[in-house]
């Protein structure tokens, strides 16, 4: 069996709740979806994260094109990881950012693939099924401090169980959010914090002393990327857990964390570190240094069933559960408490069920997704065309 045609279609799909981090910046409406395509008719299915606009989805859909046409047309696809390897060896020097976004998409549809072949869904190609029930965590976008309060309790009723924040650049005012915020929810919901990457140590130790007062549970990227120094010197000084996501998009930048001591978890979003290849060896590292992880995806239908199965493959180690995953960020583009309420997604339907704040195994063969065609066809972006490689 060989891969004879790769097709890669943009899709625009606005999203219903305005995601605002804390740096300001909006989440993207722009995803491509991928389709490898072989010769006895099987179809592999990806779509990754989301891109601000028509220009920057285009710059990737044409490094999409040219992986597929170095790496992919004419390959067995159970060849799994020698495809990967070929992708990266296409894409360059580089692993982190772009690159790595176009490698999980073309992960998430060779993971499929073989599962379809093999006729197992993906989380058995990963060791198996390991937890049957996750409680997920809810990210609250930056908001004025009355309405994140709000859509913080919508989610906390619907059964979610834990909170992260993006508090915003303004010290008076993250404290003025975070308060508030605590206020709604209760002294019994975990609260974290996402700081961007953007803080200056110093100022971050301030924020999370004053935070703490309120019972902080963690405070995620509190020094800038690449300022490994300014991480530690943020942990020496707070008893707060720190968690690494923007500091540690890849599997050397976690290393280099890790060597120092300087931080307690590590955030594994899937598109970010470059699929499920890349994030079984990330979550590895971590492990096997007795730190924990949070697992998260972001895009809609197909990757959120890739970060399920994901997911429930990974048992974490007994007493690792501080940190809670937060799988389910398509729910924002769709303005949903549960998958049950999602009905247009560019997938028939989800695959990996979101009920009460918990996460259920995804469906099989492969990532149990089918494609709406409907959908696709109403989303497809405005003056982008398919691209098909053979």
């Amino acid at each position: 069996m060989k891969i004879t045609k790769v097709e890669i279609i943009p899709v625009k799909i606005p999203p219903r709740i305005e995601f605002r981090t804390s740096m300001g910046h909006k989440m993207g409406s722009h995803y491509n979806i991928v389709k490898l395509i072989t010769d006895e008719g099987l179809v592999g299915l990806g779509n990754g994260t989301s891109y601000s606009n028509p220009q920057a989805q285009e710059k990737i859909v044409i490094g999409m094109r040219n992986a597929a046409r170095q790496a992919i047309i004419g390959q067995d696809p159970m060849n799994t990881d020698l495809i990967l390897n070929r992708i990266e060896a296409a894409l360059g020097e580089g692993m982190i950012g772009d690159n790595s976004r176009i490698l999980a998409v073309f992960d998430y549809a060779l993971y499929d693939l073989k599962g379809k072949i093999l006729d197992v869904p993906v989380y058995d190609l990963l060791g198996g099924l390991c937890r049957d029930k996750i409680p997920l965590e809810w990210i609250t976008i930056m908001d004025e401090p009355a309405a994140q309060a709000e859509l913080a309790s919508t989610y906390i009723k619907a059964g979610f169980h834990s909170l992260k924040m993006h508090i915003g650049l303004d010290h008076k005012m993250a404290v003025e959010r975070f308060r508030t915020v605590r206020e709604a929810v209760g002294p019994d919901i975990p609260i974290g914090i996402d700081m961007a990457g953007v803080w200056r140590a110093h100022d971050a130790i301030r924020l999370i002393e004053d935070l703490d007062k309120y019972d902080l549970h963690f405070a995620e990227d509190p020094a800038v990327p690449f300022d490994a120094d300014g991480f530690l010197s943020v942990k020496n000084r707070t008893c707060v857990p720190l968690v690494a996501d923007r500091c540690a998009r890849s599997i050397n930048e976690a290393y280099n964390l890790i060597k120092i001591r300087a931080v307690d978890s590590f955030h594994c979003l899937l598109d970010k570190v470059g699929g499920i290849r890349k994030a079984v060896l990330y979550t590895n590292l971590i492990e096997a240094v007795d730190l924990d992880y949070a697992i998260c995806v972001m895009g809609v239908g197909i990757s959120h069933a890739a970060g399920a199965h994901f997911a429930v493959s990974r048992a974490k180690r007994a007493g690792f559960h501080e940190f809670n995953d937060e799988i389910g960020l398509s729910l924002y583009t769709y303005g949903a408490t549960g998958t049950k309420d999602v009905t247009t997604d560019i997938t028939k339907e989800m695959s990996g069920t979101i009920e009460n704040g918990c996460l259920y195994p995804p469906k099989g063969p492969g990532l149990g997704v089918e494609l709406n065609e409907e959908m696709v066809k109403k989303y497809a972006t405005p003056g982008l065309s398919k691209v098909t490689v053979e």
